[in-house]
């Protein structure tokens, strides 16, 4: 159960990369943490699949913070779930298959 949280003023766009921090997307991602900082300097693009586990996590971020505050999207982000078996999401989004649209659909109730 989310415990209550105090909410800060943040902006209506928080990128989710400010929230877990780079070295948790890079997880999530399956690449380094440095890969994602060097790429981003030189601004190479991301490989296809990087790129669509990025879209897809970016989906799942702004509709978690649809129906959270960032605070307590990250909480659940970062906290064992129930409904997958105890696991946190984002353990959960880091396996193979893990940010599939079926994933998306079971977490974001579409």
């Amino acid at each position: 159960m989310l415990g209550v949280m105090a909410s800060l003023p943040h902006p209506q766009n928080f990128p989710v990369e400010q929230a877990l921090g780079v070295a948790e997307v890079a997880h999530i991602l399956g690449v380094h943490p440095r890969t994602i900082e060097r790429r981003r300097m030189i601004r190479k693009p991301l490989r296809p699949l990087e790129e669509q586990r990025e879209e897809k996590l970016q989906l799942i971020w702004r509709e978690l913070t649809g129906l959270f505050t960032p605070e307590n999207a990250i909480y659940w982000l970062k906290h064992p779930v129930p409904v997958l078996e105890n696991r946190r999401p984002m353990d959960v989004m880091a396996e193979d298959g893990g940010l599939m649209d079926k994933f998306v659909q079971n977490t974001t109730g579409s």
